[in-house]
């Protein structure tokens, strides 16, 4: 069964559709076309049998039935998915004989209900679909697609236009278009943990290679995504010349699998880095395939890492709706906790639930225990799990400038420990730790809070 999929509904049924595809074939990932017109055309684009077909409930004039037997007629799709609420003897017959691979019962609950269609007569199919399939012209199709965000099933009905605007501005920065991708991941997809901050030199990029290169340690394969697509800079941290351009993950505009594997560098033993983008101005054909990416990252690795750019761009908010835990960064500087507070706000607003949020105050002053930044609750942060990693000094920042962050995590100091700590206690949470008795012990809470004792001294990088 195939994991591409291309879709058509009205707003009020992708829901359905989503979760009629997460029940045949978790961890694939769905494009929904503007229309019927336009889903048709997107089949004829692709490679036959490259793809699968999924129709849900449309109010705008075309039946679900027509168009579903009109893609069986094209010959293009893998496979046709009908999605039908209250399905019938009478429509199940007639899918049958249409050749409509299934149908899916949408009106079932708590499961839906999947039906075999069987194969049927083609022949009788002209009856429902026979019209409409010769109703499409090229020239008829908007060649446009709009810009997507991601929704995480089951977590937001994907109805109506999403706000997106400053949590200081009340009347709002613009809107952010309805949803066009879709993931539907499994159960057993790799955990996807996403690292915003919202300014910059608050030590994003470094934490990302340190979680990497400490979760390469203890035995999983990383998938790490850089989504400062224009300037990104995590492969220095690795030691690699550049970045694989991440364009090419959509060579002929779709991404496919093959094309989303060959498209990253591996730099180090685990670890695999996809991005940024090799000409900056090419950034804005990549994000609206970022959701495609992570979906596919998840299903084949068994970490993903997504290090994110300051401004809060159409792919970077499918990275924060896509990702299990998102991990809000801040220092420890004047305004710090202000700036992370607008970062949760819009990630609330965008879908995300607050018992995703993991807060982490990053380049603490190891000499000080505690400070005012942990006592203070803001917008979207106020149930959010809180940690605080350490600075490591000039050591830590010349390992990572000079691409040695391995190294760096060899010596064992206490940005390490710090770091370790928050990525254990954060796969444990998400029932994703790994058998390995290092890991096991990071995961204790007291894990990377070290005490001082009167006659000794730690041993750390500062």
């Amino acid at each position: 069964m195939t994991d591409m999929w291309l879709g058509y509904a009205e707003k009020a049924g992708r829901r359905e559709v989503l979760m009629a595809l997460r029940k045949i074939a978790p961890g694939s990932a769905v494009v929904f076309a503007q229309s019927a017109q336009d889903l048709r055309e997107r089949l004829h684009d692709e490679e036959p049998g490259a793809v699968g077909a999924i129709v849900g409930h449309s109010s705008d004039g075309v039946s679900d039935m027509n168009l579903a037997a009109a893609l069986v007629h094209d010959g293009f799709a893998s496979e046709v998915v009908l999605v039908a609420r209250g399905a019938s003897g009478s429509l199940r017959s007639r899918a049958s004989r249409a050749g409509i691979s299934r149908v899916v019962d949408a009106a079932v609950a708590p499961a839906f209900e999947l039906v075999a269609a069987g194969a049927g007569d083609r022949s009788q199919e002209s009856e429902d679909g026979g019209e409409l399939a010769h109703a499409t012209r090229k020239d008829d199709v908007s060649q446009e697609r709009p810009a997507a965000l991601v929704e995480k099933v089951p977590a937001v009905e994907p109805a109506g236009s999403v706000q997106v605007s400053d949590a200081a501005s009340p009347q709002g920065s613009g809107t952010v278009s309805d949803p066009a991708v879709v993931v539907a991941r499994g159960s057993d997809a790799a955990p996807i943990l996403t690292v915003s901050s919202g300014r910059g030199g608050v030590g994003k990029t470094a934490l990302v290679a340190l979680m990497a290169s400490v979760a390469a340690h203890w035995g999983m394969d990383v998938a790490v995504v850089d989504l400062d697509l224009s300037c990104g800079d995590l492969h220095v941290c690795f030691g690699v010349n550049k970045g694989p351009d991440i364009v090419r993950i959509a060579p002929e505009g779709v991404p496919t699998p093959e094309s989303m594997g060959r498209a990253s560098v591996r730099c180090a033993e685990h670890v695999y880095l996809w991005g940024p983008c090799e000409r900056p101005e090419m950034a804005e054909l990549v994000m609206p395939h970022v959701a495609t990416l992570l979906s596919y990252l998840s299903s084949r690795y068994d970490l993903v890492l997504v290090d994110t750019s300051t401004t809060f761009t159409d792919g970077v908010a499918q990275a924060v709706q896509s990702c299990d835990r998102l991990l809000v960064v801040h220092d420890e500087r004047p305004g710090a906790v202000a700036s992370a507070a607008r970062i949760s706000a819009l990630a609330v607003r965008l879908g995300v639930a607050r018992t995703r949020i993991v807060r982490v105050i990053n380049l603490g002053d190891p000499r000080i225990k505690a400070n005012a930044f942990e006592g203070r609750a803001e917008v979207g942060l106020e149930t959010a799990r809180m940690h605080r990693v350490v600075d490591g000094g000039i050591e830590a920042e010349d390992l990572l400038v000079s691409g040695k962050v391995g190294e760096l995590v060899a010596t064992g100091t206490d940005v390490v420990a710090c770091v370790s700590a928050l990525l254990a206690q954060t796969l444990a949470e998400l029932g994703k730790l790994p058998e390995n008795e290092e890991a096991r012990k990071a995961s204790d809470p007291r894990a990377g809070k070290r005490r001082r004792t009167l006659f000794g001294r730690r041993k750390e990088a500062v």
